[in-house]
């Protein structure tokens, strides 16, 4: 496997860490972590990518070695991702986003069209589709309630509910722990600006939707579930024995899904 080499990209109040390799062949593929986390829960699927692909694999802005100076808001994130996809020569790129980085794919998709030629999103709900009453509330409440939590049980428990195995949860807990509750709070704010019901929209590429047998996670398992139905260019794959973070909890059959979607 070639080496990822680390790179910066310049971002307003942030220096984005990047790993990165350049392609031989000129396709790109970049990896998109979930909140709280980083670049490295993403390590099994990038040892799977082919050698000749180009690979970029970022700490979002306020994660990992992202250090952010000010406030963490979804849009800058949004901006980031535009910025990275435009240094980017090659054939094509297909974004995997885990979660927060899978709506963020969405987002970005929804007003750049033509930024990706696939998707692969890991236990991450549907930024378009429908929203219940209760599931409102919820997300009303999420960040609130968290404020008035106690961290280490909000860390220990969000650990759990990312990896059915102990590897997982400990790099879940490690990762969080490192993001802290203040960036945490503020990260988790995401989802009011992500969710943007509409009942007409289709997504437009192919997209691979992965998900964890036993996440457990807001309302991702329902909507993955109701996806395919009201979209034909969605596929669903379900991973035995694996919670939020699937692709760490299983990456040998999230990597053969990924690898059988991209044709490797």
């Amino acid at each position: 496997m070639r080496p990822l080499l680390d790179t910066h990209l310049p971002r307003p109040g942030c220096d984005v860490l990047v790993r990165r390799r350049e392609p031989r062949g000129g396709r790109w593929i970049v990896f998109l972590h979930g909140a709280g986390m980083d670049g490295r829960m993403f390590d099994a699927q990038v040892a799977g990518v082919p050698d000749d692909w180009g690979i970029c694999v970022w700490d979002a802005r306020g994660h990992g070695a992202s250090a952010l100076a000010g406030r963490f808001r979804y849009p800058d994130l949004v901006d980031d991702l535009a910025a990275l996809l435009a240094t980017l020569d090659g054939a094509g790129v297909v974004l995997v986003g885990q979660s927060m980085g899978g709506n963020l794919a969405q987002t970005l998709l929804a007003s750049q069209p033509g930024a990706a030629q696939r998707l692969v999103l890991i236990d991450c709900t549907d930024n378009h589709g429908p929203l219940g009453r209760v599931d409102r509330i919820l997300l009303a409440l999420a960040v609130p309630i968290l404020a008035g939590y106690p961290w280490r049980l909000a860390v220990r428990q969000s650990a759990l509910a990312c990896g059915a195995l102990p590897p997982t949860r400990a790099y879940a807990a490690e990762a969080l722990a490192s993001t802290g509750r203040r960036r945490f709070r503020e990260v988790m704010r995401f989802a009011r600006e992500a969710l943007t019901p509409d009942p007409d929209y289709r997504l437009p590429v192919p997209t691979l939707l992965i998900l964890g047998e036993h996440d457990r996670s807001g309302n991702i398992a329902e909507a993955l579930h109701r996806w395919p139905q009201r979209d034909p260019q969605a596929r669903l794959v379900v991973v035995a024995g694996a919670a939020h973070n699937a692709n760490q909890d299983a990456p040998g059959p999230v990597n053969d899904a990924i690898g059988e979607f991209l044709g490797w």
